[in-house]
């Protein structure tokens, strides 16, 4: 088998194969193993009767093309791998030459992942991971997350609502300019708010600050534009509320005791998980950014051309996200494109440049993969599917089974090099010791 690769536009290969005219021989003897069934001779059993007189009633031409089928079929994914084609999409196979004792040559046309060649790039990797400083004032703001985390709610009727606060309103909206006998949007006597979580809608809470127990208000406000429920959005309304109930977060004391209430032994203890904790994502942050910045410096100096089809891909899988967001919030996508009132190729529209970024992205992070040999073996892709199994309290080789049946075990491989590659790209510093080990 010969191959010939040649890039043409739109990040499309064409890889031209040529097979020997003994193959070709050879397959259609197969080809007709294949085709002899399936048709009727006069005087013979259904698949009984010889070659040349199969030939003579039905053609030659019905092996030829058996075979060529069968050859493209055995060749295709062999061909690829020999002219490193990785495609993105279904491919178009066009015959081009298809003749008894001749070489059999097909095309193969195809959307392919983009083949670019980095640059020297390690000045880009000189300078040192810029770390914060785990300060003993980041450290008591850490510490006071922890209190805030235990704190209790107790009541506090006597007092104004204040940020934290956690109260219970009767609630009842209207929109603005409806009749005053209209049926409210929303009437609930029980209504459960916690000021600063931003559960509510933008410009409630502020309304609320200063509010005291069984004192009626009138709360005006305009519901967002692109608010998930179409009927509100855009909408001015009036709220009836009165608060029913005002507790307030009671933060214990950052000693002993508050270690013990989480499990440690001392305070001391608690000072240093938090000081470990703190240094940790002290350190992400910084790989992180020096990531983003490498990345936008690569993506400036090598041009990738993005297949579309990897883009579209992407943006499917930016709507997916899109639809578990707003499932959270008890919406769905109809309305919320009904609520921004664009149409779902509008959206896609929108989403596609982010979508063409993250795909370069992944092109170079795979490339930059290649280039410094990084590689994910079997036993990390288990490892990192092992709390799926845990999870659904599944055994874990049966969970592994799944996903190599269904090709998710590779599609996580290739999750897992991203990350190894954009680790390597964010800790790696040349000419120094490794700061993010």
């Amino acid at each position: 088998m010969q191959v010939a690769l040649q890039r043409l536009p739109n990040s499309v290969a064409k890889v031209s194969v040529t097979i020997d005219p003994s193959d070709l021989n050879s397959a259609m003897d197969k080809a007709f193993r294949s085709v002899v069934g399936k048709y009727n001779i006069p005087g013979f059993r259904r698949g009984k009767v010889p070659r040349p007189i199969f030939e003579r009633f039905v053609g030659r031409e019905v092996i030829l093309e058996e075979a060529a089928h069968q050859l493209v079929e055995n060749h295709y994914s062999e061909a690829l791998s020999e002219a490193a084609v990785e495609p993105v999409a279904e491919p178009r196979i066009n015959i081009t030459k298809l003749d008894d004792g001749q070489p059999f040559e097909f095309d193969i046309e195809v959307e392919s992942k983009p083949s670019i060649e980095l640059p020297d790039y390690a000045d880009l990797l000189a300078e040192p991971l810029a770390i914060l400083e785990a300060t003993d004032e980041l450290i008591a703001e850490e510490l006071a997350q922890v209190a805030k985390g235990q704190a209790q709610m107790v009541p506090a009727d006597e007092e104004p609502v204040g940020k934290g606060h956690r109260i219970t309103v009767s609630l009842k909206g209207f929109l603005e300019g409806e009749d005053e006998e209209a049926e409210p949007f929303v009437d609930d006597d029980s209504y459960v708010i916690e000021i600063g979580a931003g559960t509510v809608v933008e410009g409630m809470e502020d309304q609320l600050l200063g509010l005291m127990v069984n004192e009626p208000a009138e709360i005006k406000l305009t519901y967002p534009e692109q608010h998930p429920e179409v009927a509100l959005a855009g909408k001015p309304v009036r709220f009836e509320v009165t608060v029913l109930e005002n507790k307030r977060p009671e933060v214990p004391e950052i000693d002993d005791d508050l270690a013990k209430a989480i499990g440690l032994e001392s305070m001391q203890e608690l000072r240093d998980q938090v000081t470990n904790t703190l240094k940790s994502r002290l350190l992400e942050q910084a790989k992180n950014e020096r990531l983003q910045t490498i990345m936008g410096k690569l993506k400036e100096r090598v041009p990738v051309e993005v297949p579309q089809a990897m883009v579209d891909r992407a943006i499917h899988n930016q709507l997916h996200e899109l639809e578990t967001t707003l499932e959270r919030i008890g919406a769905n996508t109809e309305e919320y494109l009904e609520s921004r009132q664009i149409t779902p190729k509008a959206l896609h529209e929108e989403l596609r440049p982010a979508a063409a970024e993250r795909v370069k992205e992944e092109v170079l992070l795979e490339t930059v993969a290649r280039a410094e040999h990084l590689e994910v073996s079997d036993d990390e892709v288990i490892q990192s599917i092992k709390p799926m199994a845990d999870m659904y309290r599944q055994p874990l080789d049966d969970i592994v089974r799944w996903f190599r049946s269904t090709g998710e075990f590779e599609a996580v491989r290739s999750n897992l090099l991203l990350s190894k590659a954009g680790d390597y790209l964010a800790s790696t510093v040349t000419g120094q010791p490794d700061k993010g080990e």
